[in-house]
């Protein structure tokens, strides 16, 4: 191996340790511990037209806010709906507990007090739902 080529394998080895070691937060956690998942997990963000995460538990008293990082608008919209054959909604029955609009850099919040299951959809995308679950 000549001198180049070694200090490229170096080079590369260092920046692998560099990418784990940003992986984890500023006390040494990775950032898929518990508790970091638990500070992300009250966070929903659209992208290419889905939520994610899909499906969500939380503890009632809990803000969920939801993101748009397409750049298209869409709506956070509780209720219940119906699936045709091509995993498209056919139709909607939204509850009025959740009915948001949900812009690009206008993020939107809802605080969850009651335990249940909420189910979402964006009533501008047939493709696009989620879940929250929401425990005592």
């Amino acid at each position: 191996m000549n001198t180049t080529h070694r200090r490229l394998v170096a080079l590369a080895g260092t920046s692998i340790a560099a990418a784990a070691l940003s992986a984890c937060g500023s006390s040494g956690t990775p950032a898929s511990s518990p508790a970091a998942a638990h500070d992300k997990a009250t966070t929903v963000v659209t992208k290419l037209l889905s939520f994610g995460p899909k499906k969500l538990t939380v503890k009632a008293g809990t803000t969920v806010t939801w993101s748009d990082s397409d750049s298209i608008g869409h709506t956070v919209t509780t209720g219940t709906f119906s699936l045709g054959s091509n995993g498209l909604r056919t139709s909607e029955h939204p509850d009025g507990v959740v009915d948001l609009p949900l812009r690009k850099g206008k993020d939107v919040s809802f605080t969850f007090d009651k335990p249940g299951r909420y189910v979402y959809y964006c009533s501008i995308h047939k493709g696009m739902s989620g879940e929250i679950d929401v425990t005592p």
